[in-house]
């Protein structure tokens, strides 16, 4: 293993619930994201895409994998089975719900009883009978009512009667909701589930076939999630403008449902393999609660990651010269969500990492942010003042050479009327006016070139910011690397357009231009590459200047 190279490895899920949603959230996503996942995956868009999203003389690479057929090209695949396939899976996603006739308003009669118990609990200041209320509104399954209801009831709370009435009406309603019939499934709760993996283009892995990356994936699912089935896979191999299959990745489209038991149950599933996991390989590490909230979601998440990793490299990658490997920075990650978790677990005055400490960080960044965009908007209404004040000089010197050359041409009326011995004296004065009229046109003629030596370095400037803009965005949205290059080249080439037109003395357009590259990547200085792999700032501007 110590002479293999190391290749980082993208692993995501999705899951999607059978609400009509817009956008995804906490790692969920609706029917009209599905929907759109699906018609991408399977290659037949509802409408043309608004950008480019594959290279269609590339479609013959594309594969997809069917229980009934195994594997075979995508392109061979009638669009009218897609569409049956899509609105097979669809229909899942409509699941129906079981729920018996008082079910609805008993929920509701829990929710009204739960919050009074919240308001009941908000006005108490002894953390003993804080946490015996938390305890109370935290109820998940059929509880032991009485038990709770005592630890109250030792603390001494204003009304304590009325409290502890409506303490017990929540927990026998609560009670016999959980004894009752509970629906198949909920409104939010995931049908589907995406999944998918690929390499890194620039980290060339090269050497696998695409039919070894679908089995991988294909291979995992039905491995460690049997009861669950596959609806289908495909690997997409149309999506590398180099025509290379470094990064050519397959999807896969399974059901939450369990095939044994009927319920959409496939998060409590994973949560128990990633706990047996955690207790053969990582023992001491903090188990995942069976109601994982947002911080526990995101370590379930990374723990699925390192499943999926190690199986990578027991599997696929066994027989190659690659061993699949987290990134620093995620680990690192992984460790501050495990770090903050325990924390959360601890009583609030014991906690290093409180909310009062995440609020005031999150406070001290957001007055950073404001801050900077404040100084960005004085930057650039120096800039405009500059440029008008340039522009008001350039015309006053104009007005003054048109000026001095009218007075000029009125003398030399003047001198003409002249008597004889005026004339010498006119011819003078002609003279001085021929000279006038050489200094207004060379003065015109300044003025316009540095008028268009200003519009020239506007343009320029423009050209540098935008392509240095694009390049920002581009990289943090994780896009194709050639559009990143072609912004990045658009700056290059707008810098060198600046430095061969000026013609200054103190070369003052060219700095500028440089102090403004400085500027719009000094915003990259604000991330330390938790978000997205970037090049040094140096190197960028480098790229840039001296290419």
């Amino acid at each position: 293993m110590n002479d293999k190279k190391i290749t980082s490895m993208i692993f995501k899920t999705l899951n999607y619930t059978n609400e009509i949603k817009k956008v995804s959230t906490n790692g969920h996503g609706g029917r009209r994201q599905l929907f759109k996942s699906l018609r991408h995956s399977l290659r037949i868009p509802a409408s043309q895409p608004k950008k480019l999203e594959w290279f269609d003389e590339q479609s013959s690479l594309n594969l997809i994998w069917l229980p009934e057929t195994g594997t075979t090209k995508l392109d061979g695949y009638p669009k009218v089975q897609r569409e049956a396939l899509l609105a097979k899976i669809a229909d899942e996603a409509e699941a129906p719900t079981i729920v018996n006739d008082n079910r609805a308003e008993l929920l509701e009669l829990r929710s009204k009883l739960k919050n009074k118990v919240k308001n009941a609990s908000k006005k108490e200041t002894d953390e003993g009978s804080i946490i015996a209320f938390q305890n109370i509104l935290n109820a998940k399954g059929i509880v032991d009512t009485e038990h709770l209801l005592s630890n109250l009831d030792q603390f001494e709370i204003k009304r304590k009667a009325q409290k502890l009435d409506t303490a017990r009406k929540f927990l026998e309603c609560h009670n016999e909701i959980e004894r009752g019939p509970k629906a198949l499934i909920r409104k939010n709760q995931a049908v589907i589930q995406e999944a998918f993996f690929k390499f890194p283009s620039k980290n060339e892995v090269s050497g696998i076939s695409a039919e070894g990356r679908i089995n991988l994936i294909k291979d995992f699912y039905q491995q460690v999630f049997p009861d669950y089935p596959i609806h289908f896979i495909v690997l997409h191999g149309d999506e590398d403008v180099n025509l290379k299959d470094h990064s050519d990745h397959p999807h896969i489209f399974i059901s939450t449902k369990n095939s044994k038991t009927g319920r959409y149950d496939l998060r409590e599933t994973q949560i128990k393999k990633v706990n047996s996991y955690l207790k053969k390989h990582r023992p001491g590490t903090e188990l995942i609660g069976e109601t994982p909230d947002f911080l526990e979601s995101q370590l379930l998440f990374g723990y699925l990651q390192d499943m999926f990793y190690a199986y990578t490299n027991n599997r696929l990658l066994k027989d190659t010269p690659y061993q699949a490997k987290k990134h620093e920075k995620t680990q690192q990650h992984m460790s501050k969500l495990r770090y903050i978790n325990g924390e959360a677990k601890k009583p609030k005055s014991e906690r290093v990492f409180n909310l009062y400490r995440l609020a005031k960080e999150q406070m001290n960044q957001s007055v950073a942010k404001a801050e900077l965009e404040t100084q960005k908007a004085k930057q650039a209404q120096e800039k405009a003042k500059q440029a008008q004040k340039e522009e008001r000089r350039a015309q006053e010197s104009a007005n003054k050479a048109e000026q001095s050359a009218e007075n000029s041409i009125e003398r030399q009326r003047l001198a003409e009327q002249a008597t004889e011995d005026e004339h010498e004296q006119a011819a003078s004065y002609r003279n001085s006016s021929a000279y006038y009229k050489d200094v207004m046109d060379k003065d015109r003629i300044e003025h316009n070139r540095i008028l268009a030596d200003l519009k020239l370095f506007r343009t320029n400037l423009s050209g540098i910011l935008e392509g240095i803009t694009n390049w920002i965005e581009e990289t943090f949205a994780a896009r194709r690397q050639d559009i990143q290059e072609k912004y990045l080249e658009q700056a290059r080439k707008a810098y060198s357009r600046v430095r061969e037109n000026d013609e200054t003395d103190d070369k003052r357009f060219t700095k500028e231009a440089e102090a403004n590259i400085d500027q719009h990547l000094a915003q990259l200085e604000l991330y330390d590459k938790k978000v997205v792999a970037i090049p040094a700032v140096r190197e960028i501007k480098r790229r840039i200047i001296k290419p």
